[in-house]
């Protein structure tokens, strides 16, 4: 049996960066990201391929299900329909104190128990785990040691201020660059693991 078996899931944050480092503008506009990257879209193909669960914080969920399902409702291109019904059928869970029920199908609310939680889906057999999240989520998992990797996909703007990717980090914490990828010529992923020598 190998080390990764033995591990269960990985879970991995993957969010997407200014070069200076936030990922909301001042004002939480996300209008600085502009996709359509035929490099990109592929790339993000081949992550929801790979992933078995996603995790949301209650605001990054709103975000979401504003969007998705009415993407496969009134798709741009075919592209984006076959994108949107993976979306749409992924299997979610929202980690949010207020929140209430989730009305976007498969996924599931969870209140309390965060780390008890996400350990015990780690442990699971299936694919890894993405979490798609804010700031706080972020921090939240870093904080409970539950992330295996950081996919920082950073795109090439300052914006001088906005939400931080890194908020409310308490003490230092080392990372490993394990990845880097370059996709068309605007955007880099920096692959990221804690270094917990």
């Amino acid at each position: 049996m190998t080390t990764e078996a033995q591990a269960g899931r990985r879970l991995f944050v993957s969010m997407i960066v200014s070069l200076d480092g936030y990922i909301e503008g001042p004002n939480r506009e996300l209008d600085w990201f502009h996709d359509g990257d035929p490099q990109f879209e592929q790339y993000c193909d081949e992550m929801i391929d790979s992933v078995g669960l996603a995790i949301y914080g209650r605001r990054s969920y709103e975000l979401m299900f504003r969007y998705w399902p009415d993407a496969e409702r009134n798709p741009r291109s075919p592209a984006d329909l076959a994108f949107a019904r993976k979306m749409n059928a992924l299997p979610k869970i929202v980690l949010s104190r207020t929140l209430e029920r989730a009305d976007w199908q498969s996924t599931r609310v969870v209140h309390d128990r965060v780390g008890e939680t996400i350990r015990e889906l780690k442990q699971q057999p299936g694919k890894p785990i993405v979490a798609w999240a804010g700031a706080g989520l972020v921090a939240t998992l870093g904080a409970l040691d539950l992330v295996d990797e950081y996919r920082l996909i950073v795109h090439p703007v300052l914006l001088g201020g906005g939400t931080p990717m890194w908020k409310g980090i308490e003490q230092r914490r080392g990372l490993k660059l394990v990845r880097t990828t370059q996709l068309g010529q605007r955007l880099v992923v920096l692959c990221y693991e804690p270094d917990r020598r």
